[in-house]
């Protein structure tokens, strides 16, 4: 919280002090967060301000606590508009790289009051260091999306000289100012969901919280994230991009069903949800697309006890036309329960049954017959009926099937 009687005093030293009371001063008032200065009264903040802009550099005074002075304007954000006209000048050639950078991040606090920077920021986007990626995240948050700003940000998307840093960071703006370039989305969500990178993650979890909710992935990508990400700061940005959507978790969830024909993401964000995921899972195992009932049965089927609620539905789709929903459903049972006297039966009659047109290939006949032997593996002696089933594919053409058959005869006998 600001003391105001020390924020006089620091006005004091600004104006009239030397050097060291001065600096001292810059280093008081950089310890104050938004939420101070958002409590402040509007006319000591203008004093403030003020008593900071003659601190900027110009050209007869040499740099003094750059980074400092622009967390503090950064800090007081939109307030610090009447800084602006300085922090431009600062933005010219000429200037150090140090002060350029210093004012663009400024600049970019200060939002939407800064958009006579654009100009110049536009040009700075074009350096070949850190100074374009400052000047890239204040476009982003000025926010500003004319044509020249667009231009300029899809010309730099494309730009084969980009770092994945710089990518990245081209990206969140480009997000934020609702503007589309190839292969957007997919560069965010390999780099949330791959990269090495903690602060790479971070960013590209805050540009998909920019994005549409209803874009395929971006609500699975980012529920994954904010579920299973290794490192905390991501799970709360993720988590936060979410909330920057308006979606609650149970929003997200449902979302996320709805994208498993189509989606990369959904069917392991929603493994990683667990319980909470299973109403949406029941519904998705009435849908009219095949691909959406398979992998939702395939999911309940991963989530073991958690999807005990799925059982009657599970039950039903026993009786699905599609042979990989029936087995995902019998394992599901299997897994939710242990009642093998509901589960076995199908996945006797799924290895006696000719395979169809779906499994002229033999590779794919393989290995969905080898997945259903190993079902019965793992429920090994209960599985006892599916006995003579299997010892009709040990005589299998195919040497793998029939080793398959022998070892969950073995495992059935409690070898």
């Amino acid at each position: 919280m600001l003391e105001i009687g020390q924020i006089r005093k620091q006005i004091t030293a600004l104006d009239k002090g030397d050097d060291a009371s001065r600096r001292e001063a810059i280093q008081a008032l950089r310890q104050y967060e938004q939420k101070d200065w958002a409590e402040a009264p509007a006319p000591l903040v203008q004093t403030v301000v003020e008593s900071l802009v003659e601190q900027l550099p110009n050209g007869t005074k040499p740099p003094f606590m750059l980074k400092e002075l622009g967390a503090i304007f950064g800090n007081i954000g939109p307030r610090s508009k009447s800084a602006v006209p300085r922090l431009v000048e600062n933005l010219q050639d000429g200037n150090a790289d140090s002060i350029r950078e210093m004012a663009a991040v400024a600049l970019g606090k200060i939002g939407k009051d800064a958009k006579v920077a654009v100009d110049q920021l536009i040009v700075l986007t074009s350096a070949r260091n850190t100074l374009a990626t400052h000047a890239v995240h204040a476009l982003g948050c000025i926010g500003c999306s004319d044509q020249r700003v667009k231009t300029a940000l899809v010309n730099l998307w494309a730009s084969p000289l980009l770092t994945q840093n710089g990518q990245v960071q081209v990206a969140l703006a480009l997000c934020k100012l609702k503007i589309d370039a190839r292969g957007l989305l997919e560069i965010l969500m390999v780099t949330l969901t791959g990269s090495q990178d903690v602060a790479l993650r971070k960013s590209s979890a805050e540009a998909l919280g920019w994005c549409n909710k209803n874009d395929t992935d971006v609500v699975p990508v980012l529920l994954s994230a904010s579920l299973s990400d290794k490192h905390e700061e991501v799970r709360q940005w993720a988590q936060a991009a979410l909330d920057q959507l308006g979606l609650s978790q149970e929003s997200a969830i449902q979302i996320c069903a709805k994208q498993l024909k189509e989606s990369k993401f959904a069917e392991a964000a929603l493994r990683k949800c667990g319980a909470p995921a299973v109403p949406a899972l029941i519904k998705a195992l009435t849908s009219t697309e095949s691909m959406v009932r398979i992998k939702a049965a395939r999911t309940l089927a991963s989530l073991g006890e958690l999807a005990a609620g799925a059982i009657p539905a599970l039950t039903t789709a026993l009786n699905d036309r599609e042979p990989d929903v029936r087995l995902a459903a019998a394992k599901g049972l299997w897994n939710a329960g242990k009642n093998a006297d509901n589960v076995v039966p199908v996945l006797v009659k799924l290895l006696d049954e000719e395979p169809d047109q779906k499994f002229e290939d033999g590779e794919m006949r393989r290995q969905f017959l080898q997945t259903v032997m190993e079902a019965l593996w793992r429920i090994g002696p209960p599985a006892i009926a599916a006995r003579p089933a299997l010892m009709a594919r040990t005589k299998d053409k195919n040497r793998m099937i029939s080793e398959s058959a022998k070892s969950a005869l073995k495992k059935i006998a409690g070898a």
